[in-house]
């Protein structure tokens, strides 16, 4: 029972990665998703791939929470909240949808007439000034029932600094609900900001019971099926916790999919040595960009997963935009044209799928010029063909241009979409492009890679072994991870000497558990304390990693001037420094050590010749090309563009001007000639 399984559900397909601890025998496969039920492409792809009783580990990657959020298709939820404060999903911090004007619509999770206010209230210092009203929560809970609320979320007023008041609420809610879906905002987000901490419980109250029945159904069938043990589940920051684990914390699987690829590109960034890097995850429905700085996926505090509502859990810093293999290429009523964000999906799929598509798609368009073939990817596919050019030529008509020439400039126009969600990561934030590598991966994302680093003046691009399937590689290399917090928010100089140290060791007690609940042995699991402070007056705060969970105020002190000057490059004086919150972060190893090999790689899908000769189209002008199968690239070999190169899970285009070159390991780097070193 060698095997690892890693599984990585998207919209379009599964991608699975087994991995033989004993051998370092790779398998991979993709099979189509499911999209009514998740879990049933999920079990077919894996008995596909392999024999499940050989399989001693699963790590799942999965899109669940984040669908169901995007698409406003979670659980019915109520929200029981202090008086006075029902509206503040709505309120929010006074932003606007667009940037310019006051046009735009918001549709909290929660509508108003399911937020109910009950009396209470705790001071910011943790003081009581108004007991919780029994009889009126009860009242509020039986009318929530009476609606078919099916689950529920709680925030009182500073409920972080004193929980009293939520925990006596959840003891009258627990004996009339009749489920286990209750979410308080001190056991979520015990963190000062009212704002965020209703958003963040919300989003964990919303998509808890999806999440739940979903990660419980595949571990039910998995059990059904003979298989008895680990089965895990993605975290946004990058980790995996068990179903248990996954299921009461859902707000933290939101970007469970997209982590997976990221861990994936941090794990090849420092397999060879590539300081800063960029992960570009173009799968079948969506884009999924994450900054790699020095070695390490980058970690946002705080993340808008749609316009309004915010999570404050700590995950990777993922950009996700609609754009993927399956997007679909229209024309509006003013004749410009779009690529995405609506997708054709695994059903019905690019019309060159046969699979009864009738709208045109970015695979589409790269069957038209050439820079796939189709046939040797579905047997028999070249059939329709001609169903492609006529719908390119319809679009063609509206933009007074060629098929051909319709399905570039929608080339153009999604590959200029993609690097637009890239330069909010880089450039945005004061990274300068140039001294980055593109790592892409997915099924479409080497096709694109080239042109999107054209955009953004990158000079390489690395290919991994086997993009399709990264993001479930990414799974398997994902530590155990769990996050906590607590707010202070009081002035550094005047909390007591022993404080800190308290509230570290309290919360370091409940890390423990979940990690020991999830595996971990009490040994390898790693600590990391963290503090985010501001200067008095500030609303923006500044995380600082601390050596010790015992640092005196001085030191703390200092160590946040620094990190304050390194990130704003500024000193400021004479002002006190506030603690906001204390933080843990948890993590314990996998102990997966691959030695990645082309020649270890077993993929299950098309083979191709070794060699051969096409013709892509480039710049309006049709160009010979040669096509090379991967797994016949030589070391050392330089293969010049434009070129194809062909393998089971993904095909490449290196356009004109740039080469490829494999080095011993199998990756290919490729490098824009004509680019700044």
């Amino acid at each position: 029972m060698a095997w690892l399984a890693g599984i990585d559900v998207g919209g379009t397909f599964t991608d699975i990665v087994l991995i033989n601890t004993e051998t370092n025998e790779i398998r991979v496969h993709k099979t189509p998703t499911t999209s009514h039920n998740q879990a049933e492409a999920f079990l077919r792809g894996l008995n596909e791939a392999g024999d499940l009783s050989q399989v001693s580990a699963i790590v799942h990657g999965t899109t669940v929470g984040t669908n169901a959020l995007l698409e406003r298709k979670g659980a019915r939820t109520a929200l029981i909240t202090s008086k006075g404060f029902r509206d503040l999903l709505e309120l929010g911090r006074r932003t606007r949808p667009t940037e310019f004007g006051m046009t735009g619509h918001f549709e909290p999770l929660i509508p108003r007439d399911l937020r109910i206010e009950v009396p209470e209230r705790v001071t910011a210092r943790g003081e009581q000034v108004v007991a919780l009203d029994e009889a009126a929560l009860e009242c509020a809970v039986k009318e929530l029932l009476a609606m078919d609320i099916e689950s529920v979320a709680v925030m009182f007023l500073h409920s972080y600094s004193n929980p009293e008041n939520e925990s006596a609420a959840a003891r009258i809610i627990e004996r009339l609900w009749p489920n286990e879906y209750i979410s308080l905002s001190h056991r979520v987000l015990p963190e000062v900001g009212e704002f965020e901490r209703v958003t963040t419980t919300t989003i964990n109250a919303y998509l808890q019971p999806l999440l739940d029945r979903y990660v419980k159904r595949v571990d039910r069938e998995l059990r059904e099926a003979g298989y008895e043990h680990s089965f895990r589940i993605m975290q946004s920051n990058g980790g995996a916790l068990n179903v248990v684990n996954t299921a009461r914390n859902a707000c933290r699987s939101v970007l469970s999919g997209p982590a997976g690829g990221a861990i994936a590109a941090s794990w090849i960034s420092r397999q060879l040595d590539i300081d800063h890097s960029i992960s570009a995850d173009m799968g079948g429905t969506s884009f999924d960009v994450a900054v790699i700085l020095d070695g390490e996926a980058a970690l946002a505090e705080e993340k808008e997963l749609t316009y309004g509502i915010p999570s404050r859990i700590p995950m990777i810093d993922i950009e996700t935009i609609g754009a993927g293999g399956g997007s679909l290429v229209s024309v509006d009523q003013v004749g410009i044209l779009h690529v995405g964000p609506e997708s054709a999906g695994a059903q019905p799929g690019p019309i060159c799928y046969g699979r009864g598509g009738t709208r045109p798609t970015a695979t589409d368009a790269n069957a038209l010029l050439g820079r796939i073939e189709i046939g040797k990817i579905i047997p028999g596919a070249e059939q329709f063909m001609p169903a492609v050019r006529t719908a390119f030529e319809e679009i063609g008509r509206r933009l007074n241009t060629t098929a051909e020439g319709a399905a570039e400039a929608a080339l153009r126009v999604i590959d200029m979409n993609m690097a637009g969600a890239i330069r909010k990561l880089t450039l945005e934030k004061g990274h300068d492009t140039r001294k980055f590598v593109l790592i892409p991966f997915g099924g479409a994302g080497p096709l694109h890679a080239c042109s999107m680093a054209e955009n953004l003046n990158i000079p390489r691009v690395l290919l991994p072994i086997w993009p399709g399937v990264t993001s479930a590689l990414g799974c398997l290399l994902a530590d155990i991870r769990y996050d906590d917090t607590w707010t202070i928010h009081e002035r550094l100089d005047r909390i007591a000497p022993d404080r800190m140290s308290n509230l570290f060791a309290s919360m370091e007690e409940r890390v423990r558990d979940v990690m020991r609940e999830d595996g971990a042995a009490a040994d390898e699991i790693r600590l990391t304390y963290e503090a985010a402070l501001q200067y008095d007056g500030q609303s923006h705060r500044v995380y600082v990693t601390l050596p010790e969970p015992t640092i005196s105020a001085p030191a703390l002190a200092k160590l946040f001037a620094e990190e304050y000057r390194n990130r704003y490059s500024v000193d400021v004086e004479n002002i006190p420094i506030r603690v906001v919150n204390l933080r843990i972060r948890a993590s314990a190893p996998r102990h997966l050590d691959v030695a990645v090999s082309r020649n270890s790689v077993r993929a299950k899908g098309h083979s191709s010749d070794a060699s051969g000769q096409t013709r892509m189209m480039f710049g309006g002008r049709w160009m010979d090309a040669v096509t090379r199968h991967r797994d016949t690239i030589v070391p050392g070999e330089e293969i010049v563009g434009p070129a194809r190169v062909d393998q089971g899970d993904t095909t490449t285009v290196i356009p004109p001007g740039w080469t490829a070159v494999a080095d011993e390991q199998g990756y290919i780097m490729m490098t824009n000639t004509g680019a700044a070193q």
